[in-house]
Order: C-alpha cells, then sequence, then structure tokens
C-alpha cells in the first residue's frame, strides 16, 4: 500500500484564506478563484480551505517572470 503521509514541521500550521491572501498581496476573491479552478495546491478541511507555506511559495516559483538583459 503506497500512501503518502503529510508531516508537519515543528512550528508550520495551516493558513486560512485572509492569512494566504495577504501572504501573496492578493484580494482574497482572488484566491478562491484560484482555489476554484485548481491553479494553487490547498488543504480542504471539511468545508474549511487551508494553505501550507511551502506550497504558497511554490506557487510564488513557478510564477516567477524572470527579467533578461539585453544587450
Amino acid at each position: 500500500m503506497d500512501e503518502k503521509v503529510l508531516k508537519f514541521n515543528e512550528g508550520s500550521k495551516l493558513l486560512n484564506m485572509d492569512e494566504a491572501s495577504s501572504l501573496l498581496g492578493i484580494k482574497k476573491s482572488t484566491l478562491y478563484q484560484l482555489v476554484m479552478r485548481k491553479q494553487i495546491t490547498h488543504v480542504k478541511l471539511g468545508k474549511l480551505t487551508r494553505f501550507r507555506l511551502e506550497d504558497l511559495q511554490s506557487h510564488i516559483n513557478k510564477n516567477l517572470v524572470e527579467v533578461r538583459k539585453v544587450d
């Protein structure tokens, strides 16, 4: 049986919608849209939606646009 086990580091916690939207610098309604479209990794606990800090960081890194130097 191959199961993924989620391990929490000491001091890690799940962020709520307010905390995650604030951290990302976006409106809560925008974050809701990302969740509904499954464009951002999230955790569902019943009706609650939560976010792991490392998933938010990963989302930021995936959407990073680097500036190319023009000679």
